[in-house]
């Protein structure tokens, strides 16, 4: 009987052994036993090292707990749960037999009073279907990042040839610019000198001009004077001629109601030979017949011509060429003419035998003036281009003044036309039109100048977005090359968040946005976008948003929070992250979930 207590205690001892998992693995993860095989182990923190047999002794040789990673020996030591069929898990050291079960295989209470049940199988049924679903995505994930990623290569190398295409353009264009715009100068300068060479001209024209009008001016006033002095005489002879009753000079006064257009076409006719013959020419004539019966030598038919053109407002020679008319139209006068001159003067009408007296008279008196040194020629001449202009009837204080100053309008006319000619001889000895360039091509060059320079323009630009856009970090396979034209955008709330690579990203409230932060950096392999400098938070910091990207279908972004004042963060789901090194990853994770239970589930 004693003999089988005996027995019975030395099963129970040996099973109580055999339940104690090994001391040199206890606590370790998998893919840290390679550190613990050596004969001396170093501590983790560098402080000390120790041998194998002080592995798990139950003493604490290094601060960080290098040497317990299975007891509870060291404060800041890890314990490593394997829980087999369900998601491995490290707690600290200090939890590791404390009458508690943390552990789903219950392998942190191994020597305990506490028996633990092992739940993995049970509750990792859920984290493998997760796993299942996740290596799912994965799989799907890795075929189509591998296609984005041929594209992004192929979208690179293109753009990295664009870039140099480009680059040889513009040294070209930039060669046909410089030379257009050298004849661009050249025709601007040529057109400066010529726009400068016609205000020039234009500048001694004025100039011309106006010398011209003040010496008119000046020639008018001098003429002026000189009829006041010559018009006292002419009265002294009106009033002589009213005491005679002569009825010579009244045979050809014309009646004061003659229309206008009857007296402007006569006044047109004979106004300039009048001027032509200044009054004060009529002195020779007294020394020519001293026998005349007036004091002046003037003939009795050239004091009635005087006495009608001060009544009716026509010059001298007006009623002189009238009386000429008439004499050669069988001596006809018009009764108009006739009943003026009697109405007014009240001289008798004179004999039918009298009228060849006068004309002999008239003939004897334009005779006299053959005498004289008168140039006819200038005067039919100045005659034509005074014929030119029409006037309307003016008024006896306007005819006198027309007077003065048709008297050296033939001079004023050939004075200007000397000063024009001399202009242009001017112009042409110095040849002011004459260009290097040809004016007629100034439009075609400046259009193929402004087409050039506008394709340079856009050729430039290019240029420097793609350079810009070539420099950026695209990842370690381009997978991230399709990112710069690209922003995501999520609604949280009343927000709209957008996040645009490379750039920036902004939350938006109707018509409002707020800058959350430019583009930065990737952070932690590509698996973090960081945007930073955003706007200042009041009383904080400049906003910041980091965005962690994980494996996903498509590219979605979600999840926007804020757990620090002014510090944002996001999640976007992105083919870029499904990587295959991942993917192989978790498919041996799923495959340690699904292996068999322990043959024991309590300790």
């Amino acid at each position: 009987m004693r003999v089988l207590l005996v027995a019975a205690l030395f099963l129970c001892a040996s099973a109580a052994a055999a339940s104690k998992p090994p001391l040199d693995t206890l606590g370790i993860p998998p893919q840290d036993e390679a550190y613990y095989g050596g004969g001396v182990i170093k501590c983790r923190d560098g402080s000390g090292k120790f041998s194998r047999d002080q592995l798990n002794d139950d003493f604490c040789d290094c601060p960080d707990g290098t040497d317990e990673p299975g007891t509870s020996a060291c404060p800041e030591g890890k314990f490593y749960c394997k829980n087999a069929g369900h998601t491995p898990i490290t707690i600290f050291s200090s939890r590791v037999n404390d009458g508690i079960c943390d552990c789903c295989d219950g392998s942190d209470e191994y020597d305990s009073n506490v028996t633990c049940k092992n739940t993995c199988w049970e509750a990792g049924k859920a984290a493998r279907d997760k796993l299942k679903k996740k290596i799912a995505t994965y799989k799907s994930g890795v075929v189509i990042r591998n296609k984005e990623v041929e594209r992004a290569k192929e979208a690179f190398a293109k753009d990295e040839t664009e870039l140099a295409k480009l680059k040889g353009e513009e040294k070209i264009l930039k060669g046909l610019v410089d030379k257009l715009k050298e004849q661009k100068r050249l025709i601007e300068k040529a057109e400066e000198e010529e726009r400068l060479k016609k205000e020039e001209e234009k500048r001694i024209k004025e100039e011309a001009e106006k010398k011209a009008t003040v010496e008119k001016e000046a020639q008018d006033a001098s003429h002026e004077v000189g009829s006041k002095e010559t018009d006292p005489p002419v009265k002294e002879d009106e009033s002589k001629v009213a005491e005679q009753h002569d009825g010579h000079a009244t045979d050809h006064v014309p009646e004061s109601g003659i229309s206008d257009e009857q007296h402007g076409s006569e006044s047109q006719d004979d106004s300039g030979i009048v001027d032509e013959l200044p009054l004060k020419e009529s002195a020779p004539t007294l020394e020519q017949d001293p026998s005349s019966d007036n004091p002046e030598g003037l003939s009795r038919e050239e004091l009635g011509r005087i006495v009608a053109s001060r009544w009716t407002g026509e010059s001298v020679n007006d009623v002189s060429k009238d009386n000429k008319k008439g004499h050669e139209d069988d001596h006809e006068i018009p009764e108009p003419a006739e009943a003026a001159v009697e109405d007014e003067l009240e001289i008798p009408e004179p004999a039918e035998e009298n009228y060849g007296s006068y004309h002999s008279d008239v003939e004897d008196d334009r005779h006299k003036y053959d005498d004289e040194d008168f140039d006819h020629e200038s005067e039919d001449e100045y005659v034509d281009d005074h014929d030119d202009h029409v006037e309307s009837y003016k008024s006896d204080d306007d005819q006198k003044g027309e007077h003065h100053s048709d008297l050296t309008a033939s001079e004023h006319s050939s004075w200007l036309d000397k000063i024009h000619q001399t202009v242009q001889n001017v112009l042409q000895k110095f040849n002011f039109f004459k260009t290097p360039v040809d004016l007629s091509e100034a439009s075609r060059v400046r259009k193929e100048y402004d087409d050039a320079s506008s394709k340079l323009s856009k050729i430039q630009s290019k240029i420097s977005t793609l350079t810009e856009k070539l420099k950026q970090d695209f990842g370690k396979d381009k997978e991230f090359y399709s990112f710069y034209d690209q922003c995501f955008e999520t609604k949280e709330g009343k927000y709209t968040y957008k996040v645009c690579a490379y750039k920036k990203a902004t939350q938006a409230e109707g018509h409002s946005s707020t800058n959350l932060g430019r583009w930065d950096k990737f952070e932690e392999s590509y698996r973090v976008m960081q945007f930073s400098n955003g706007d200042k938070c009041w009383n904080g910091p400049d906003r910041s948003l980091k965005v962690r990207l994980r494996c996903g279908l498509s590219n979605e972004l979600n999840d926007v929070d804020e757990p620090s004042r002014c510090e944002y963060v996001a999640v976007l789901s992105t083919p870029a992250l499904c990587i295959e090194d991942k993917l192989k990853e978790l498919q041996n994770k799923l495959d340690a979930m699904s292996s068999k239970q322990p043959g024991h589930d309590e300790l």
